[in-house]
């Protein structure tokens, strides 16, 4: 059984080599977040993902347009002090996307409430990885969620809904398929 994930795609949580710390705590954060599931009601529900079990799905596309590239460009910048993955990297992972455009908009407004919530102020990384932390799992579920399930080391549970407050698209949980 595979299981694939959209948002963050690896080819193997085992075999990548040059994950690092952010990354790390970025990949942990995704597979803690809960997963839509739409019963017949349309109510969400949702279940936990073992994170030993997700896989990357595949590259369903050759490309991404110039206006996407410009966009993944404005967020390798943006975010990397707090996740360093390459360009080409984010360029792959978006190929990967059922809808790039839908998830470049999810990262754009990631980047909207970091940049709003950090510039100006003197954060150190310790400060600024866990507002990316708190960002990441703001775009998948909803504010109560997330100050319910994160164990905030640097920021206040008051900060931390600064840090929501510029993040104003509905939660989108990343769907995790068995294959």
């Amino acid at each position: 059984m595979k299981i694939y994930c959209a948002r963050n795609s690896y080819s193997s949580f085992t075999d990548y080599k040059v994950i690092v710390q952010v990354k790390k705590i970025y990949t942990l954060a995704i597979v803690a977040l809960l997963q839509a599931c739409q019963n017949q009601d349309n109510k969400s529900t949702g279940t936990w993902s073992d994170v030993n079990k997700i896989q990357a799905g595949p590259i369903l596309r050759d490309s991404l347009s110039n206006a996407q590239l410009g966009k993944v460009d404005y967020l390798v910048e943006t975010f990397k002090e707090v996740d360093p993955t390459t360009r080409e990297n984010w360029i792959e992972d978006f190929k990967k996307d059922q809808n790039p455009d839908r998830e470049i908009e999810i990262w754009l407004m990631m980047a909207k409430a970091y940049t709003t919530y950090c510039e100006g102020k003197p954060l150190d990384s310790r400060i600024k990885k866990e507002v990316f932390k708190v960002i990441l799992m703001r775009s998948s579920v909803s504010e109560d969620e997330v100050i319910k399930s994160m164990d905030l080391k640097y920021l206040s549970v008051g900060d931390a809904k600064q840090v929501m407050k510029a993040y104003t698209l509905a939660a989108k949980p990343i769907r995790v398929t068995d294959k």
